[in-house]
C-alpha cells in the first residue's frame, strides 16, 4: 500500500490556518484580560510580524493601487462597524452638559494636536507640506478600534466620565478629522501655495469639504437612523420577532447610512455614529429599549474579527519591512505623541472639568492610534500624490506599534481590576439572553 504524499503548504493553506487561529484566540480573550502582561492587539501583530519576516506574501498599500484599494476599503469597514458599536454604546444623552469633557476634546484637543503633528512633520521631519498634514489628519484622531478597552461597557451598564468621554469623542473625531485629510490631499494636488489661496480655500475646503460635508454627514445619519429604527422595530421588523437578526440590523444599519452620506459627498464616518445615536436616543426610556442589546453584541464580534485580520495583517506589514529606514527623529516623534503631545492637549482641552484628577489625566493620555489612521493615508494615495508617501506610511505604522505597546500595557496596569470589570463586565465573556431563551 502506498503511503499517502502531502504536498507542501501553499499561501493558501496559511492564511486559512492562521486566521482560523486568530479567530479562536478572540474566544480566549475574556479568560486572559485578567493577566497584566496580555496585550491582544500586541500579540496579533507579534504573530503577523513573524510571517513578514519569512517573507509571506502581504498586501503592500506602497505597491500596486489594488493592494491600496483593498487595504483602504478593509480599515474603512472596520471603522464603520467600530463607530456603530460605539454609537449604540453610549446611554448618556448628548447634551452639552453631559458631554462637556468630548466637546473639549474634539474643539481644543483635536486641533492642537493636528497644528502640532503638522509642525513636527514639517520642521523636524522634514516632510513636504502635503506629507505633513496628511500624518497630521491620520494621526489625530482617538481611534475607535483599538481604544475598546478603555470604552463604555455594553448599553445598560454604568458609564465613567473617561469612558463616555474616550468613547464619543473617537465616534466624532474620525469624521471631523476628515477636512483635514482633504485639505492635505487639495495641497497635494493644488501645491500648498494654491492651496491657500483666497478662492480654493474659502470654497473649495472651508465651503465644502468642511460645512458642507460635515452637515451632510451629520443630517444623514440622524435621519437614516430613525427610520430604520422605525422599521427595525415596527410589525415586521427584528425589534419585534425575538432580535434574531441583530448581527444582519448592524451591519445592514452600517453600511446604509455610510454608502448614502458618502453618495452625497457626506462623511460617512460622522453619519454612521450619528445613525445610531439616533435609533439609540428614539428607543431610551421606552418598551422598545433592550434591542440595542444584541445588535450591540453583533457589532462586537464583526469588529473583533476584522481587528484580527487587520492586526495580522499589519504585523506582515512591518515585517516585511515597513519600519526600514526608521529613523531616531521619527522614533522620538512616536514617542513625542503619544506621551507628550495628546496628553497635554487633552489637559488643556479638560482643564476646569470637575471631575477626578486622574481621570482627567486618563482621558488625556488614552488618545490611542490605530486603524483609522491606515485607512486616512491609504484614502489619500488613492487621491492624490504625494512625494513623501513611503515616509508618512513609515511613521504613521510606527506610531501605531507604539501605541499599541504603551496604550495596551497602561490600560492594564493603571485602569484598576475592580473598575475595569465594573464598567466592562463583557470583557469578562457572556452575551445578552435573548428574548424567549
Amino acid at each position: 500500500m502506498e503511503a499517502l504524499e502531502i504536498g507542501p503548504l501553499d499561501a493558501r493553506d496559511i492564511i486559512y490556518m492562521v486566521t482560523g487561529f486568530a479567530l479562536f484566540g478572540l474566544t480566549l480573550q475574556p479568560a486572559l484580560a485578567r493577566y497584566k502582561i496580555f496585550n491582544l492587539p500586541l500579540l496579533y501583530v507579534l504573530i503577523g510580524l513573524g510571517f513578514g519576516l519569512f517573507g509571506t506574501a502581504l498586501l503592500d498599500p506602497l505597491g500596486t493601487s489594488v493592494e491600496t484599494k483593498v487595504v483602504e476599503h478593509a480599515a474603512e469597514l472596520i471603522v464603520i462597524i467600530a463607530l456603530a458599536g460605539a454609537g449604540l454604546a453610549i446611554d448618556t444623552p448628548a447634551t452639552w452638559r453631559s458631554w462637556n469633557p468630548t466637546w473639549r476634546l474634539l474643539i481644543v484637543a483635536m486641533p492642537l494636536t493636528i497644528a502640532a503633528v503638522a509642525l513636527m512633520g514639517h520642521g523636524w521631519l522634514g516632510l513636504g507640506i502635503p506629507g505633513a498634514l496628511l500624518l497630521a489628519a491620520a494621526l489625530a484622531p482617538t481611534d475607535p478600534v483599538l481604544a475598546r478597552s478603555v470604552q463604555v461597557a455594553p448599553p445598560g451598564q454604568d458609564e465613567g466620565v473617561m469612558e463616555l468621554a474616550l468613547t464619543a469623542e473617537a465616534g466624532l473625531n474620525d469624521g471631523l478629522a476628515f477636512p483635514f485629510v482633504w485639505l492635505a490631499i487639495h495641497a497635494a494636488t493644488l501645491g500648498a501655495a494654491q492651496m491657500f489661496a483666497g478662492e480654493a480655500w474659502i470654497w473649495g475646503w472651508l465651503g465644502f469639504d468642511v460645512l458642507y460635508r460635515v452637515a451632510a454627514g451629520v443630517l444623514v445619519g440622524l435621519g437614516t437612523g430613525w427610520a430604520l429604527s422605525r422599521i427595525t422595530f415596527s410589525r415586521w421588523g427584528d425589534g419585534s420577532r425575538g432580535a434574531w437578526n441583530a448581527v444582519v440590523v448592524i451591519l445592514s444599519a452600517t453600511l446604509i447610512s455610510y454608502g448614502v452620506a458618502e453618495a452625497v459627498d457626506g462623511y460617512g464616518f460622522l453619519a454612521v455614529f450619528l445613525a445610531t445615536r439616533a435609533g439609540r436616543s428614539r428607543t431610551r426610556g421606552t418598551d422598545e429599549e433592550g434591542y440595542e442589546k444584541y445588535v450591540h453584541h453583533g457589532a462586537e464580534q464583526l469588529e473583533a474579527i476584522l481587528l484580527a485580520l487587520l492586526l495580522l495583517w499589519l504585523g506582515v506589514f512591518i515585517g516585511s519591512g515597513a519600519l526600514a529606514g526608521v529613523t531616531l527623529a521619527e522614533i522620538g516623534f512616536a514617542l513625542a505623541l503619544i506621551l507628550v503631545v495628546r496628553p497635554l492637549a487633552g489637559l488643556l482641552a479638560l482643564a476646569g472639568i470637575d471631575c477626578k484628577g486622574i481621570e482627567r489625566r486618563k482621558v488625556a493620555f488614552f488618545g490611542i492610534r490605530g486603524m483609522g489612521s491606515v485607512f486616512y493615508i491609504a484614502y489619500a494615495q488613492t487621491h492624490a500624490d504625494f512625494a513623501d508617501i513611503d515616509a508618512v506610511w513609515r511613521i504613521a505604522t510606527l506610531t501605531i506599534l507604539v501605541s499599541i505597546v504603551i496604550h495596551g500595557y497602561a490600560a492594564n496596569l493603571l485602569l484598576e481590576e475592580a473598575e475595569f470589570t465594573e464598567t466592562h463586565p463583557h470583557k469578562q465573556g457572556g452575551t445578552p439572553a435573548r428574548e424567549g431563551d
